[in-house]
């Protein structure tokens, strides 16, 4: 007498009842998931003292080093270049290197003035960085406020208008000295929320940053 093969019982369900159980196990755990609460949203009490703390926190971060790309758009005619910009006021430099050999000028400066090297080596000076960025490179941005802009906070005693911020504390927009800012996206860097996108605006000239690595120094 032969003795029957015994097949267990997972085997003789079929495929299809198989992977509807499968999808019906993830589906109970996507709604326990879904029930995890969140974190309250800060009060508008709250909110006002993370930006008065954020606030006062930008603005002591003086001394500064951050490297990633640049675009600027100006009408039809643009470009995009790395970034390297370091700020120990009242000294600063900005270094913009167009990649294919498109060249690289570098901006360096404090209380005395101003010097610009071209991508051919001529070196000029001025009292500020915009006057020599408006004539030799035919597109300025007024460093004296964008060195606030960057970290994500306007400059101080300067008129502001436009203000968004959002539930911690940080702007997301605002317009000063005819300019419009855009903080697209942040990053903790440093020890505080600093910007990784943002957008610059005034009349034709788009300016917009990505920046990789912010540095205390």
């Amino acid at each position: 007498m032969s003795s029957a093969r015994v097949t267990p019982l997972l085997s003789r369900q079929p495929r299809h009842g198989r992977t509807v159980a499968a999808l019906t196990a993830l589906l109970v755990l996507a709604g326990c998931a879904s029930q995890i609460p969140r974190p309250p949203s800060p009060t508008p009490e709250q909110s006002a003292d993370l930006h008065t703390r954020h606030a006062a926190a930008l603005r002591e971060f003086g001394r500064w080093r951050l490297a990633g790309r640049i675009a600027v758009q100006r009408e039809d005619k643009g470009f995009s270049a790395d970034l390297d910009w370091r700020e120990a006021a009242p000294d600063f430099s900005l270094r913009v290197a167009a990649p294919l050999n498109g060249g690289t000028f570098a901006l360096n400066g404090n209380a005395a003035g101003v010097v610009l090297l071209s991508p051919k080596g001529e070196t000029y000076s001025a009292p500020d960085a915009e006057t020599l960025m408006r004539q030799h490179l035919g597109w300025a941005l007024p460093l004296a406020g964008a060195r606030y802009w960057v970290r994500g906070v306007p400059t101080p005693d300067h008129p502001v208008s436009g203000e968004r911020l959002d539930e911690q504390g940080r702007w997301t927009d605002f317009a000063q000295d005819g300019w419009r800012v855009s903080i697209l996206e942040y990053t903790a860097a440093a020890g505080l929320d600093l910007p990784k996108r943002l957008f610059m605006s005034h009349d034709q000239l788009q300016v917009r940053m990505a920046i990789k690595s912010w540095e205390r120094r």
